[in-house]
């Protein structure tokens, strides 16, 4: 938590922005691969199967997961964006995945995976893969609290995160859409307590100041006044607007002052900040409790041995813990507006039905003896 009463999120999407570019997103991504492909191995070699079988289902579950979230998000999320710019499909690298799409493609490719490579009924691989897929899923969560995305709604408890990184690139794009700031070249953007002695806010967001520094192309007296004139009509611009498209994170006030201070001139606004749930996080922490579920039921409880458990278990957690957290997120799509549900919340039911009619089916079945899981060089070829 910091002086603005909230916890901060001042963190840059970037790990290494030089010579190359690595996100938090890529490499979270990246390490859910690695341990997903590393838990496969192990299972796979304790029940003797080829070690080719582990590349082939990594294959497999990679390209579903890519593609299916890909297409996730342009049909379930951004039809019309997508479909009048259909390029931008291919630019996976600018982000745009969907995880419902992704859960859809990778169960299609567990069933190709079946045919073609195993040999086996479709849960052999699903319930083994379901357990990486877990722990994916709650560091790709972590990947999107890095992004500041998938943001949650308003909140005034004080463990809220204020998206400061994202709050103060959008201030930044503000006023440099403002044709008049063309005379000034922005060199800091902070977000600091308020003078406890101004007068509050026509809204009820926590108070705070916008301070921008600027070099000004102008005479330090005609830059004072400009930066006035454009805070001013930002401000009589937001109001009505507080949570429109470009004021997710704060909402403008009126300009407090504006002074000289050496080469610079710095503007004061006030602005109520919006503090958000950090659904990410919870995200992330449900999804980290499935994966540590069905460890123990894989490893402790042998639940494999009742072909599609595991599988049912995943769909039933997962997308159950979807469904409640998307109450406190932030709608991500125009789809949404006239709904009294998420587009997480349409994409999940079916999903957490299915997990619930496989759990009682595997669970009326007897348990297969493990001799059916150990494989014999008979069996490899």
């Amino acid at each position: 938590m910091n002086m603005l009463g909230y916890i901060s999120w001042d963190v840059a999407p970037e790990l290494i922005n030089s010579p190359i570019t690595l996100r938090y997103y890529s490499l979270f991504f990246a390490i859910s691969f690695i341990i997903g492909f590393a838990l496969m191995k192990r299972m796979m070699k304790r029940e003797n199967a080829p070690d080719a079988w582990v590349d082939k289902i990594f294959f497999y579950v990679f390209i579903g997961t890519i593609l299916g979230a890909r297409l996730g998000q342009v049909f379930f999320y951004e039809p019309e964006y997508y479909l009048s710019n259909p390029i931008e499909i291919f630019k996976i690298w600018e982000g745009g995945l969907a995880s419902h799409g992704a859960a859809i493609a990778v169960i299609i490719s567990l069933w190709l995976y079946a045919k073609f490579v195993t040999k086996r009924s479709f849960y052999y691989g699903a319930d083994k893969a379901v357990v990486t897929i877990a722990i994916a899923a709650s560091l790709i969560r972590l990947g999107n609290l890095a992004n500041s995305e998938i943001i949650g709604e308003r909140s005034e408890s004080s463990s809220a995160f204020f998206f400061e990184y994202e709050a103060k690139k959008n201030a930044a794009a503000i006023f440099n859409n403002i044709d008049t700031f063309d005379n000034f070249q922005l060199t800091d953007i902070t977000f600091e307590p308020a003078d406890k002695t101004l007068d509050s806010l026509s809204f009820a967001y926590p108070l705070a100041t916008l301070k921008l520094v600027a070099v000004p192309q102008l005479p330090a007296d005609q830059a004072t006044a400009r930066v006035t004139e454009i805070a001013t009509t930002l401000s009589h611009a937001a109001k009505g607007n507080f949570e429109g498209e470009d004021y997710h994170y704060f909402t403008l006030g009126q300009p407090v002052k504006t002074y000289t201070a050496g080469k610079y001139v710095v503007a004061e606004i006030q602005v109520g900040l919006i503090p958000r749930f950090p659904t990410q996080i919870w995200e992330s922490a449900a999804y980290l409790a499935l994966f540590v579920l069905l460890m123990f039921g894989y490893w402790k409880k042998q639940w494999y041995r009742r072909e599609g458990l595991l599988f049912g278990v995943f769909l039933l957690v997962l997308f159950g813990a979807r469904f409640i957290i998307e109450f406190w997120k932030e709608k991500q799509t125009y789809l949404e507006d006239d709904s009294p549900l998420t587009m997480g919340q349409w994409l999940s039911i079916p999903a957490f039905l299915v997990g619930l009619l496989i759990v009682i089916i595997a669970l009326k079945k007897e348990p297969l003896p493990e001799s059916a899981f150990q494989m014999t060089d008979t069996d490899k070829k």
